[in-house]
């Protein structure tokens, strides 16, 4: 089969070091026949999907990019939970993030939690579903899409199968090709990477980079200790009249929390590096990625009232949208995509024992994505919301994912460290600045 592409790679090498699985949550309401298995239901279509019947080969000493293979899905990856509550049920995620490597493991997991207590919007008990999944298989719309083809009944995809070389055969010949390639990857990769230069160098102040990088704030120094998950789920019209999009308005109501919880830099500033999808139109044709987005540090002024706020988040994430879909961009990443396998597993390796850097892009991270229609069913029961828990690091200690689902949206906290001994305040302060009531227990929200 394929080599992974250059991103897809190296999502793949840090999740051998890092936790970085991403985990896409659906809450549902309960079933009215209590004996209805949901699994009953989703192991038969995983084993229909296509990119839940992958998994990675990696090629000798990394001389080549890692090869997918094919992987039929495993019973041990459809997980049962012996939770009761809703807190329960985030307590155990929260575990499984602080603990995830994949050094011989599958590419997915999922995770069951049925009849639960105290889940937000749910009338009685309610199912949790959670798919747990490498960043190597996509990057958040992607995967929300594998997610919802798991979710609704469809046709099977079409699989291809073929006779593949014995596995050590294989290994050698992607090894030997892969050092092979290693000189003239080298040699495009430095054409490439001068004349991305020589096109910056032209366009000027056109290309400057997003919001200053900052020094470090306190979330920016995360001690270890439990990963705490929080979630505040809301009408989609409570975030949407903030801004231009769900995004702008997550960022508008942000702005006005993260400042009280040590997310000020030094020189006054709040600033959030926030993951920005490519649109299709914009990607490059032969790239095949599937991890096609980059991140940009969002200035979100606080010092503005709302309305100005907006505008000039909103005018930010356009100016790195223009950016990003200029000619020095794009020769810049196609320079990168020439690196040698060897040397990008070393980078991977290396940015992930590097100390915290005097410099960061943000205080936090915020991801969002849109998960399409409240239509989804799992077992005879609706779906509530989804929400989503994108990774910590060494340099965040706190992460927000914004999700929508029909009418709903649902902003998720990921707290470590300093951030995790005040999330449930921190919650609170959240839901008051969309207009929800600040009373509401966080742990429930």
């Amino acid at each position: 089969m394929s080599a992974l592409t250059p991103p897809d790679a190296a999502m793949y090498w840090r999740s051998l070091t890092t936790a970085n699985d991403q985990f896409l949550l659906y809450a549902f309401d309960a079933p009215d026949d209590p004996s209805a298995d949901p699994f009953a239901e989703l192991a038969p279509r995983a084993s229909e999907i296509a990119d839940l019947r992958l998994g990675v080969a990696r090629v000798p000493w990394d001389l080549g990019y890692p090869r997918w293979r094919a992987s039929r899905p495993r019973p041990e990856q459809f997980c049962r939970h012996p939770a009761t509550t809703w807190t329960e049920c985030l307590a155990a995620l929260g575990y499984l993030m602080a603990s995830g490597d994949r050094t011989a493991g599958p590419l997915w997991r999922l995770h069951l939690f049925e009849s639960l207590t105290d889940v937000p919007d749910a009338d009685g008990p309610a199912n949790i579903v959670v798919l747990q999944i490498s960043h190597a298989l996509g990057g958040g719309r992607r995967v929300s899409a594998i997610a919802r083809r798991l979710l609704t009944q469809g046709r099977p995809d079409r699989v291809r199968s073929s006779a593949p070389l014995p596995s050590a055969v294989a290994s050698a010949v992607a090894a030997a090709a892969g050092a092979a390639a290693i000189a003239p990857r080298l040699a495009t990769g430095t054409v490439a990477g001068a004349a991305a230069w020589m096109l910056r160098s032209r366009c000027g102040t056109a290309e400057t980079p997003g919001a200053d990088v900052i020094e470090p704030t306190v979330l920016n120094r995360p001690d270890p200790g439990a990963v705490e998950l929080r979630t505040v789920t809301l009408p989609r019209s409570s975030v949407r009249r903030l801004g231009s999009s769900v995004t702008v308005g997550a960022l508008v109501g942000l702005a006005e929390v993260l400042g009280r919880f040590g997310g000020t830099s030094p020189d006054g500033r709040v600033v959030a590096e926030v993951a920005v999808s490519r649109e299709p139109a914009t990607r490059e044709p032969v790239a095949r990625r599937r991890n096609d987005f980059f991140s940009v540090g969002v200035d979100l002024r606080p010092d503005l009232d709302r309305r100005a706020r907006s505008e000039a988040i909103a005018s930010q994430l356009d100016a790195a949208r223009r950016r990003d879909r200029s000619a020095a961009a794009r020769v810049d990443r196609w320079a990168a995509d020439r690196a040698p396998s060897v040397l990008g597993s070393l980078a991977v390796r290396l940015s992930s024992a590097a100390p915290v850097p005097e410099r960061v892009a943000g205080a936090t991270v915020v991801s969002s994505v849109n998960r399409g229609d409240g239509d989804l069913r799992l077992a005879g029961g609706r779906v509530l919301f989804t929400a989503g828990f994108p990774a910590l690091s060494a340099v965040h200690g706190l992460t927000h994912g914004v999700h929508g689902i029909g009418a709903t949206v649902t902003v998720s906290i990921a707290a470590r460290g300093t951030a995790a001994r005040t999330v449930d305040e921190y919650a609170a302060a959240v839901r008051a600045a969309f207009g929800g009531s600040p009373a509401t227990p966080p742990s429930h929200a």
